[in-house]
């Protein structure tokens, strides 16, 4: 169930209190690089609930179903068969974890080579390299196919050897155009999975509970005063469902952020390749910075959760 009482925040304002935080810090020598990074990483840790959602989508749907069904009910026999029946879709799941792991250890391992003060290297390294071991022993699903897995793999191994490669000091040119390809296959399929996939498993749960809903408000009539009181369990119901309908469409409102800022990631990596002989000084890159903005953005649904 989702949690109901979403917290108020503005969008506009957090970003722009983000935007400033992180390009008026101590400038690294290619600040807009460490801005990248940074971002990237709350982007990829932002997604890694769309993984860990999917089966929970998934079995609301099924259980919602399921109580509106003739016959005989038993609640833990529904949620065992629901979770029967979802189990299919952990496979995609966890690949979907490590998909956003790779992206993060590419995005930690930049914004360190970019200048950055080095801190945790180790459990940097441990990740990046871990992230790798993972997706090497993982076969192709129908959505992360051997070509994308292979693809995070390559972006995981990179971010592995720019943390681990303390000799190197400066990030060069070559370190982003060598990952450009790899690394628009792992947002792209990121983008798939949470547009294809969670999206549609959110909205068929968003239409079975707006269903049980309009069931609920038809068993809620009391034609009679003396009826009230039996029909008060059906009226006290709705409450808890139609927050667990606002939730879904946050959710579902998350997932459109997400894929619009996955795009603008893409874009503001190659523009600090486009531009990077400008780069070494500079504050800030407007590609940069938009997609900075929009990343505080999808933080911000996600705090309202």
């Amino acid at each position: 169930m989702f949690l109901p009482m979403p917290i108020r925040f503005n969008p506009p304002r957090a970003a722009a209190l983000l935007a400033a935080s992180l390009m008026a810090a101590c400038a690294a020598p290619l600040q807009p690089v460490a801005d990248f990074g940074a971002a990237a990483d709350r982007l990829a840790r932002d997604y890694e609930p769309f993984a860990d959602g999917i089966g929970k989508a998934c079995e609301r749907r099924l259980r919602f179903k399921a109580l509106g069904n003739a016959g005989p009910f038993d609640d833990a026999a529904s949620e065992r068969d629901a979770r029967r029946q979802c189990g299919p879709l952990s496979k995609e799941a966890g690949t979907a974890a490590l998909f956003a792991k790779a992206l993060s250890a590419y995005a930690t391992a930049l914004a360190k080579l970019a200048g950055e003060k080095p801190t945790a290297l180790e459990r940097e390294a441990k990740a990046a390299t871990g992230a790798v071991d993972q997706l090497e022993d993982r076969d192709g699903t129908p959505i992360f196919d051997k070509h994308k897995v292979d693809a995070a793999s390559r972006l995981a191994r990179a971010a592995a050897a720019i943390v681990l490669q303390e000799k190197v000091r400066r990030l060069e040119r070559a370190t982003l155009e060598d990952n450009r390809d790899a690394l628009a296959v792992v947002v792209g399929a990121m983008k798939t999975y949470a547009g294809a996939i969670y999206a549609g498993q959110l909205r068929d749960s968003q239409d079975v509970m707006e269903g049980e809903l309009r069931r609920l408000v038809a068993a809620s009539d009391a034609p009679t005063q003396a009826d009230v009181q039996a029909r008060l369990p059906w009226r006290f119901a709705q409450a808890a469902t139609r927050a667990d309908i606002a939730a879904g469409e946050l959710e579902l409102r998350r997932v459109n952020a997400f894929s619009t800022a996955a795009d603008a990631l893409l874009a503001a990596h190659t523009a600090l390749i486009d531009h990077f002989d400008r780069l070494d000084g500079a504050k800030r890159l407007a590609l940069v910075a938009d997609f900075v903005n929009l990343v505080e953005a999808v933080r911000g649904d996600a705090q309202a959760l």
